[in-house]
């Protein structure tokens, strides 16, 4: 009798015991964490309402007999100033444009003395030969006049056409056209500048940008000859 209460006693000791061993962690407290381990909570600053974007102005084509310049975006820009200027009361005797490399010399006793990069006709290849083919002629004319006020920003006009290209338009029962000259951009869209070399745009003559035309202007008499080359 005895024997077996030894038994029971310690079977329930044993099972007492293990069952202990088993729960023992469920009921530990979680350690607490070390603070050099924890990341400092960063604070966020309150962000002012962004402004909403405003895209650029668009303008509205513009367009007559001399040119069309086509965009809708153009790039808001001060109108730079060509560098370096011709030298002070130079006066041209000769221009050369040269419609491969879009380029425009001008000439003071035979020597250069300033080039211009150019935007020429919608259709650059070959001369004009006809009105509304978009191209700028090619062979020799002179500066025959000026307009201080037209539709762009000054304008040197060009004698086109010639004896030569209204005899051949007029075997073709053709117009040769008319209206070629060396102008700036149109009224309005000065702030261009450069940016309107990114293409050719106008109907056939030859354009710089509103500060070129200035010095052109100045520089250049009527009755100077003109060469274009293609």
């Amino acid at each position: 009798m005895k024997l077996r209460t030894v038994l029971f006693v310690t079977l329930v000791l044993a099972v007492v015991i293990n069952g202990g061993i088993l729960v023992y962690p469920y009921f530990q407290r979680p350690p607490d964490k070390n603070v050099a381990d924890q990341k400092p909570v960063e604070k966020i600053a309150p962000q002012s309402p962004k402004a909403p974007e405003t895209a650029p102005p668009s303008s509205s084509n513009t367009s007559d007999q001399v040119a069309l310049l086509e965009t809708t975006k153009p790039p808001v820009a001060k109108i730079p100033i060509p560098t370096p200027p011709p030298p002070a009361h130079s006066i041209v005797n000769r221009i050369l444009v040269e419609k491969k490399a879009r380029r425009l010399t001008l000439f003071s006793n035979n020597k250069p003395i300033k080039i211009y990069e150019i935007a020429l006709g919608r259709q650059p290849e070959g001369p004009k030969q006809f009105q509304g083919d978009n191209k700028t002629p090619e062979g020799r004319y002179v500066i025959d006049s000026r307009k201080r006020n037209s539709s762009y920003h000054r304008a040197l006009h060009i004698s086109y056409p010639n004896p030569k290209d209204a005899a051949f338009a007029a075997k073709q029962k053709k117009s040769a056209g008319g209206d070629i000259m060396i102008h700036g951009l149109p009224n309005g869209m000065g702030t261009l500048g450069p940016f309107h070399r990114l293409r050719d745009w106008t109907a056939g003559c030859i354009a710089v940008t509103n500060a070129e035309i200035e010095e052109i202007w100045r520089a250049v008499p009527d009755g100077t000859p003109v060469e274009i080359r293609p």
